[in-house]
Protein backbone atom coordinates (compact mmCIF):
# COMPACT_ATOMS: atom_id res chain seq x y z
CA UNK A 1 0.00 0.00 0.00
CA UNK A 2 1.23 3.52 -0.94
CA UNK A 3 2.17 6.35 1.42
CA UNK A 4 -0.71 8.11 -0.10
CA UNK A 5 -3.34 4.88 0.71
CA UNK A 6 -2.43 4.61 3.87
CA UNK A 7 -2.68 8.59 4.29
CA UNK A 8 -6.25 8.51 2.93
CA UNK A 9 -6.92 5.42 4.91
CA UNK A 10 -6.03 7.55 8.20
CA UNK A 11 -8.05 10.24 7.42
CA UNK A 12 -10.88 7.95 6.68
CA UNK A 13 -10.96 6.10 9.48
CA UNK A 14 -10.90 9.74 11.39
CA UNK A 15 -13.56 10.73 9.05
CA UNK A 16 -15.95 7.64 10.62
CA UNK A 17 -14.94 7.90 14.36
CA UNK A 18 -16.10 11.84 14.32
CA UNK A 19 -19.08 10.30 12.50
CA UNK A 20 -19.94 7.93 15.07
CA UNK A 21 -19.30 10.23 18.12
CA UNK A 22 -22.03 13.02 16.15
CA UNK A 23 -24.28 9.78 16.40
CA UNK A 24 -23.37 9.57 20.10
CA UNK A 25 -24.20 13.30 21.19
CA UNK A 26 -27.44 12.66 18.94
CA UNK A 27 -28.74 9.73 20.80
CA UNK A 28 -28.13 11.92 24.06
CA UNK A 29 -30.26 14.59 22.76
CA UNK A 30 -32.35 12.11 22.16
CA UNK A 31 -32.09 10.10 25.41
CA UNK A 32 -32.76 13.76 27.43
CA UNK A 33 -35.97 14.02 25.14
CA UNK A 34 -37.23 11.21 25.91
CA UNK A 35 -36.86 11.34 29.62
CA UNK A 36 -38.74 14.43 29.84
CA UNK A 37 -41.74 12.53 27.97
CA UNK A 38 -44.19 11.80 30.54
CA UNK A 39 -45.11 8.41 28.35
CA UNK A 40 -41.87 7.44 28.71
CA UNK A 41 -41.33 7.74 32.28
CA UNK A 42 -45.10 6.28 32.70
CA UNK A 43 -44.09 3.11 30.96
CA UNK A 44 -40.43 2.71 31.58
CA UNK A 45 -39.09 4.76 34.33
CA UNK A 46 -42.23 4.03 37.19
CA UNK A 47 -43.30 1.01 35.04
CA UNK A 48 -40.15 -0.74 34.30
CA UNK A 49 -37.54 -0.08 36.15
CA UNK A 50 -39.43 0.77 39.84
CA UNK A 51 -42.20 -1.20 39.89
CA UNK A 52 -41.14 -4.22 37.42
CA UNK A 53 -37.99 -4.09 39.38
CA UNK A 54 -39.81 -3.95 43.12
CA UNK A 55 -42.04 -6.88 42.02
CA UNK A 56 -38.79 -8.67 40.63
CA UNK A 57 -37.02 -8.72 43.25
CA UNK A 58 -40.15 -9.32 46.38
CA UNK A 59 -40.56 -12.39 44.50
CA UNK A 60 -36.86 -13.35 45.37
CA UNK A 61 -37.30 -12.51 48.74
CA UNK A 62 -40.38 -13.90 49.28
CA UNK A 63 -40.60 -17.65 50.66
CA UNK A 64 -42.56 -19.85 48.49
CA UNK A 65 -41.82 -22.80 46.66
CA UNK A 66 -40.18 -21.37 43.63
CA UNK A 67 -38.83 -23.74 41.64
CA UNK A 68 -34.93 -23.51 39.69
CA UNK A 69 -36.00 -22.81 36.01
CA UNK A 70 -38.75 -19.99 38.08
CA UNK A 71 -35.98 -18.91 39.60
CA UNK A 72 -33.68 -18.80 36.85
CA UNK A 73 -36.38 -16.77 34.62
CA UNK A 74 -36.66 -14.33 37.71
CA UNK A 75 -32.91 -13.80 37.43
CA UNK A 76 -32.82 -13.10 34.07
CA UNK A 77 -35.45 -10.53 34.42
CA UNK A 78 -33.80 -8.65 36.67
CA UNK A 79 -30.99 -9.05 34.93
CA UNK A 80 -32.57 -7.29 31.88
CA UNK A 81 -33.92 -4.65 33.64
CA UNK A 82 -30.25 -3.87 34.73
CA UNK A 83 -28.92 -4.16 31.05
CA UNK A 84 -31.36 -1.54 30.19
CA UNK A 85 -30.57 0.72 32.60
CA UNK A 86 -26.92 0.11 31.93
CA UNK A 87 -27.42 0.83 28.29
CA UNK A 88 -29.15 4.40 28.99
CA UNK A 89 -26.17 5.48 30.98
CA UNK A 90 -23.79 4.47 28.58
CA UNK A 91 -26.00 6.40 26.30
CA UNK A 92 -25.66 9.18 28.42
CA UNK A 93 -22.26 9.28 29.28
CA UNK A 94 -21.04 8.28 25.78
CA UNK A 95 -23.07 11.64 24.64
CA UNK A 96 -21.40 13.43 27.19
CA UNK A 97 -17.54 12.79 26.21
CA UNK A 98 -18.22 12.48 22.27
CA UNK A 99 -17.79 16.79 21.99
CA UNK A 100 -14.59 17.02 23.64
CA UNK A 101 -13.80 13.42 21.44
CA UNK A 102 -14.56 15.03 18.46
CA UNK A 103 -12.76 18.25 18.76
CA UNK A 104 -9.79 15.96 19.24
CA UNK A 105 -10.55 13.74 16.58
CA UNK A 106 -10.52 16.73 14.26
CA UNK A 107 -7.54 18.53 15.67
CA UNK A 108 -6.02 15.07 14.68
CA UNK A 109 -6.72 15.75 11.00
CA UNK A 110 -5.72 18.91 10.59
CA UNK A 111 -2.37 18.19 11.91
CA UNK A 112 -2.05 15.02 10.04
CA UNK A 113 -2.72 17.10 6.62
CA UNK A 114 -0.83 19.95 7.95
CA UNK A 115 2.11 17.98 8.18
CA UNK A 116 1.69 15.83 4.75
CA UNK A 117 2.51 16.60 1.44
CA UNK A 118 -0.28 14.29 -0.15
CA UNK A 119 -3.35 16.35 -1.39
CA UNK A 120 -6.69 15.49 -0.39
CA UNK A 121 -10.16 15.60 -0.59
CA UNK A 122 -11.25 18.14 2.69
CA UNK A 123 -14.72 16.73 4.56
Amino acid sequence: MSEQDNFKEELAKIDERIETLEKNVQMGKDMKDLHEDERFKRLFVEGYFDAEETRIASLLFTPSGLKRDQMENIMDKATGIRNCKQYLATVLIDAAMAPDQIEEEKNYRAELTANNSIVVEEK
